[in-house]
């Protein structure tokens, strides 16, 4: 990457300048990030074994005790629309238990080796469902998906299952030339019902991000044969304040041009 940086999102009439992505951010409560973390920190996150591993998930698995970074930024030819996606898993050594959880200020940024560090996605607006933890044939079963009275999705967790999500919107294409890193977030709480204290559910389960290059828009999966893994962050718990959940491929060098830029 060239020394600089310029902060710009994609949107479908084009790109417009860091000025209106200030603009955006500070019109409206719901997407205004609360939460500030730097892209130097979520660099470090991904040299750092998970706060507790997810429960359900083999061993044998890579990214079972800490993040990888699979495809990184070497699209697979023929590629060319990529989403940010997320997962929650009850902790391995947590007693099973279904909680509530609000989900927001989910992005994925592109940089590129210009220096220009692309909005792809943002949205509050997720989707998903609960899959078996191995992922074994992609079998899953409908979730509990929801709205808070913030706009925010919620969704109610499945202590035998994985909380696998992704904006509502899908996929998006991007530029696969001159990739110098990919980085998503998103923002996470716990929701207290009756009766509940932040004592009974505080570090249950944990959430993860990563993202996958996939060949088209409307791609469908198929054993991994449309779709490749790009990386898969680290897992960390949730409590019932808000946190901001981040994977990233950018290096270190790359990060230490943007340090005043927000993961979330």
């Amino acid at each position: 990457m060239k020394d600089g940086v310029r902060l710009i999102v994609c949107a479908s009439a084009g790109c417009v300048g860091a000025a209106l992505l200030l603009l955006a951010t500070r019109s409206s409560g719901q997407s205004l990030p609360a939460l500030q973390l730097s892209v130097g920190t979520a660099v470090q996150q991904m040299q750092m074994a998970h706060e507790a591993t997810p429960d359900g998930v083999p061993l044998s698995y890579d990214w079972q005790a800490r993040p990888v970074i699979q495809a990184g930024n070497r699209p697979p030819g023929g590629f060319h629309s990529i989403t940010g996606w997320g997962q929650i898993f009850l902790s391995s050594k947590a007693t099973p238990v279904t909680l509530d959880v609000s989900l927001r200020n989910f992005r994925t940024y592109r940089l590129s080796r210009s220096g220009d560090l692309q909005l792809i996605q943002s949205t509050n607006t997720l989707d998903g469902a609960q899959f078996n933890p191995d992922y074994r044939g992609n079998v899953n079963i409908a979730a509990q998906i929801g709205a808070d009275a913030n706009g925010y999705t919620t969704v109610v967790t499945n202590p035998r299952a994985a909380f696998h999500f992704w904006p509502s919107a899908g996929k998006v294409k991007f530029d696969s030339q001159n990739m110098a890193g990919i980085l998503v977030a998103v923002e996470a709480r716990i929701n207290l019902k009756d009766g509940q204290a932040a004592a009974d559910v505080d570090n249950k389960y944990v959430l993860s991000v990563g993202a996958d290059y996939w060949a088209a828009v409307d791609s469908t999966w198929n054993n991994y044969r449309s779709n490749a893994g790009i990386a898969i962050g680290r897992f960390q718990f949730l409590t019932t304040e808000w946190k901001c959940f981040t994977m990233t491929t950018i290096s270190t060098e790359d990060s230490a041009a943007l340090p005043t830029l927000p993961a979330c």
